[in-house]
């Protein structure tokens, strides 16, 4: 099994919310950014796991990827009222697409513990950078 994390960053940005993920390969790190994505929203265990919907992303750099897939994530969020429990992430050895296997389902205001409004990822401290354990993510969300 591929290990991967997340931590959230308390003394980043007054306003907004900061964590830092990890993973083993640039896939789990992906996935752990968007479980902390999630739990910033909602605590994921609330959230059911009966729609899968596929994002393939696109983009010149592995930043712009993870930007992306984020993203697209609060955009689901807001237009289709969809939050995700689970995620799976493929990414093209050129490291240019990405296709994200993401369950969820609609927000249920009655079952699902909701949390904060997420608005946008920010461009601040934004980055992944190879580590001697794989990979890490530091992401900024505004809130």
């Amino acid at each position: 099994m591929v290990r991967s994390s997340f931590r959230f960053l308390p003394d980043i940005a007054l306003a907004d919310i900061a964590f830092l993920a990890k993973g083993e390969t640039l896939e789990t790190l992906f996935e752990a950014s968007a479980r902390a994505l999630t739990e910033v929203m909602v605590d994921r265990r609330s959230v059911s796991a009966g729609t899968l919907k596929i994002l393939e992303i696109k983009s010149d750099t592995v930043d712009g990827l993870l930007y992306d897939l984020l993203s697209e994530l609060i955009v689901l969020k807001d237009v289709d009222s969809l939050l995700f429990k689970t995620f799976a992430v493929s990414i093209s050895k050129d490291k240019t697409r990405l296709t994200c296997r993401a369950k969820g389902g609609t927000i249920d205001r009655e079952r699902n513990r909701l949390r904060n409004d997420v608005k946008a990822v920010t461009m601040h401290l934004f980055g992944v950078k190879k580590t001697k354990g794989g990979f890490e993510a530091t992401v900024v969300l505004d809130i």
